[in-house]
């Protein structure tokens, strides 16, 4: 019985918000006036649910709404998930450097990355 119980609290003490691995982001910068420059986002992260029951619903930071995918666009719970994205034109007012809502098992949660570690600039010939 003591094992059964021990077992519950471990499971329900789980966060939802463990399944980040690593989340960076890195400017870059064309090497002809015209290219222009921009930042890239990169969120690896376990995926928590399969595709039907985990979503992505919005990423901000950087005081900016992302465009985003995710792949692959098909995936199990446990797959490891590759999430890129960039800035859009649309704005976010936060104090908080980041943030991702999500929906797992149709409720919707939000996640703030403990840390986004900036990636060296890079600089496209």
């Amino acid at each position: 019985m003591k094992k059964h119980l021990f077992f519950l609290v471990i499971l329900f003490s789980c966060n939802t918000q463990d399944f980040i691995i690593s989340s960076t982001y890195q400017h870059w910068i064309g090497g002809r006036p015209e290219t222009g420059s921009g930042t890239n986002y990169r969120f690896q992260c376990i995926a928590p649910a399969n595709d039907s029951s985990f979503k992505i619903q919005s990423i901000k930071a950087h005081q900016k709404v992302l465009n985003y995918s995710i792949k692959p666009e098909n995936f199990e719970k446990g797959d490891t998930l590759m999430v890129f994205a960039y800035k859009s034109i649309e704005d976010w007012n936060s104090d908080t450097l980041c943030k991702i809502d999500y929906q797992l098992y149709g409720k919707n949660y939000t996640l703030v990355p403990k840390e986004l570690k900036q990636l060296e600039r890079l600089l496209y010939p």
